[in-house]
């Protein structure tokens, strides 16, 4: 149970610094840009189409996260525990 939740741990630490660095870039963007109105004009994508993540792509990844960490903290606990020769 402790491997699990360690792994569960790590797995929310990963996505926390994502989503840390995912807005730390759109800010530092968003200060910096300089629009250009004659550029824009011509693109008449949505915004919502051009930006778009699933709530469920978020969950699977973050689970996929969490059982990478478990199988990574595993096989560490596995090979740690024995002696080597």
């Amino acid at each position: 149970m402790k491997l699990i939740c360690q792994a569960a741990a790590l797995a929310v630490m990963v996505h926390l610094l994502y989503w840390l660095v995912t807005l730390t870039v759109g800010y530092v963007k968003t200060m910096l840009f300089q629009p250009n109105i004659e550029a824009l004009w011509a693109n008449d994508q949505a915004l919502q189409q051009g930006v778009s993540v699933s709530p469920i792509g978020y969950t699977v990844s973050l689970l996929a996260t969490a059982w990478l960490f478990w199988c990574l903290l595993a096989l560490y606990r596995k090979f740690t525990s024995k002696p080597i020769w």
